[in-house]
């Protein structure tokens, strides 16, 4: 019994203390821009290998699952069934 007591005692204490809040403010993703990436469209995906391409980037091949989020920053490549580009864009 007098376990319980020195707990409640304890949880009491513990509601009083003042607690703080932090909010985390995150930047906002930099946009994407699909127009310099034009140039690929007809190009094999597998060149892709050998150039500097952008850190947020997927490859989207047919009946490839992929999420359905909208990312603003990054951007998609498109394939069709032979690997070549057939679009770029951003989402």
């Amino acid at each position: 019994m007098k376990y319980i007591a020195l707990a409640a005692a304890g949880l009491a204490l513990a509601a009083c203390q003042p607690t703080t809040r932090t909010t985390v403010i995150t930047p906002a993703p930099a946009a994407c821009d699909a127009t310099p990436y034009q140039q690929w469209i007809g190009k094999d995906a597998s060149s892709l290998i050998s150039i500097d391409t952008p850190d947020n980037m997927r490859v989207i091949r047919p009946d490839a699952a992929v999420t359905v989020d909208f990312d603003p920053s990054r951007l998609n490549v498109e394939t069709n069934q032979r690997g070549i580009i057939t679009a770029v864009r951003c989402g």
